[in-house]
């Protein structure tokens, strides 16, 4: 991270997902230590404290003028994944000169892609049209964007998808696990589609892993909110006992798990 992306930190620590290269590059078969991972404030850090990584989809206005403020106040970044098209060109969602303030000020910026596409729906051209000219879109704005997130949280299980995305990022983001493992040995308990015990993308078989880096597991608390019909009240809740789960995993300083 370049010096203006440092992260204060309250009692919950809020990181950046493009952290994650770090971890997840070398396939996460080795351990962390907490301060290795994150920038830290000058204020003293309490053992015991938790972590979290905040993303926000699609690029809408209310992002920029009602998250934002809240951020600045605790001096916390976040990870904003935009649409390329709907920027200037799409109302009640930012414009570049708000996204290109996020940048400035530290904050991270993922493409989600061109136009916010069903990937699996597009022929190999069209999947190449929405990820490339994304990164493109973004760099013609003096944006780096290392990670992308899956519209409609689709895409991650086709190999053709992920092939095209890894040419041009670091790591992709999905949803469907409120915590995501650093060394994908915990998405056993997740899904019953798994039962990995590190993040290689390709099992001995030869097929697409449940879980690496770029299948990286999310929770979208707009459809937790949808399916369990919950108040602001109970979301918060539910956003509390998640972030306090990751206490299981995580021991004696070393991150194994984070909630995204």
């Amino acid at each position: 991270m370049t010096d203006n992306q440092k992260i204060n930190f309250v009692r919950v620590y809020v990181c950046l997902l493009s952290t994650l290269v770090i971890l997840l590059l070398p396939l996460c078969i080795q351990q962390f230590d907490f301060i290795e991972i994150h920038a830290q404030s000058a204020s003293k850090t309490v053992p015991g404290d938790k972590v979290v990584i905040l993303n926000f989809d699609d690029g809408r206005k209310s992002q920029y003028t009602q998250a934002k403020p809240i951020l600045d106040k605790y001096g916390f970044k976040a990870t904003f994944y935009a649409v390329c098209n709907y920027l200037d060109n799409k109302k009640g969602y930012m414009s570049w000169k708000d996204i290109q303030t996020l940048y400035k000020e530290g904050h991270d910026i993922g493409s989600h892609s061109m136009n916010h596409a069903h990937l699996e729906k597009l022929s190999k051209k069209g999947v190449s049209f929405e990820v490339a000219q994304s990164k493109k879109c973004f760099e013609d704005h003096g944006i780096n964007a290392t990670s992308f997130a899956y519209p409609f949280n689709e895409g991650s299980s086709d190999k053709n998808v992920i092939n095209i995305i890894a040419k041009y990022y670091d790591l992709a983001r999905t949803a469907s696990s409120p915590i995501t493992f650093l060394r994908c040995d915990g998405l056993k308990e997740q899904s019953n589609q798994s039962n990995q015990d590190d993040c290689l993308q390709t099992s001995k078989k030869g097929g697409l892993t449940y879980g690496n880096r770029y299948s990286i597991r999310g929770w979208s608390h707009d459809m937790s909110r949808l399916v369990n019909s919950y108040t602001d009240e109970e979301l918060f809740d539910r956003f509390v006992k998640v972030v306090s789960s990751q206490s299981k995993y995580n021991k004696d300083g070393v991150i194994n798990a984070i909630p995204i």
